[in-house]
């Protein structure tokens, strides 16, 4: 058996590393462009759904405007005892000597937000909102 050259061995090994090189970069540029063509379309598909869903950008804004109170709090909704505890836990004084819509702006000067709205405390014409604007952002 006749011995080949180290540089005649070498050459061998770097064309067919070069070969499989260049299937792999092929095999990869596929790919990839399947996955662009995959992903233009789910976006595609996901704007269509975006569009689809119900709801106007008005019906959301009244879904979020009636939930405000549940979610933010109401202080005008509070009863003067809870007005007072709240401004005893904020540190306030003073605060004894005012009626409700006094107690609330002096509250609101002071920049004290209202605890989040318990569901039993809502009033009946809120409660209708809430309703009303769920039902026309699902429609």
């Amino acid at each position: 058996m006749a011995k080949r050259p180290l540089s005649e061995q070498f050459r061998e090994q770097l064309q067919e590393l070069g070969s499989s090189l260049a299937a792999h970069t092929r095999s990869l540029e596929q790919h990839f462009e399947t996955q662009e063509a995959f992903l233009t379309l789910r976006h595609q598909e996901l704007e269509e759904a975006q569009q689809a869903l119900p709801g106007s950008e008005e019906a959301l804004e009244n879904l979020e405007t009636a939930l405000a109170p549940l979610v933010n709090g109401d202080l005008g909704s509070m009863t003067i005892p809870e007005l007072r505890k709240l401004c005893s836990k904020a540190g306030l004084s003073g605060y004894y000597k005012f009626k409700k819509g006094e107690l609330v702006a002096f509250m609101q000067a002071k920049e004290i937000a209202a605890p989040p709205l318990p569901v039993k405390k809502l009033k009946k014409d809120q409660l209708v909102a809430i309703v009303e604007a769920l039902l026309a952002a699902r429609t």
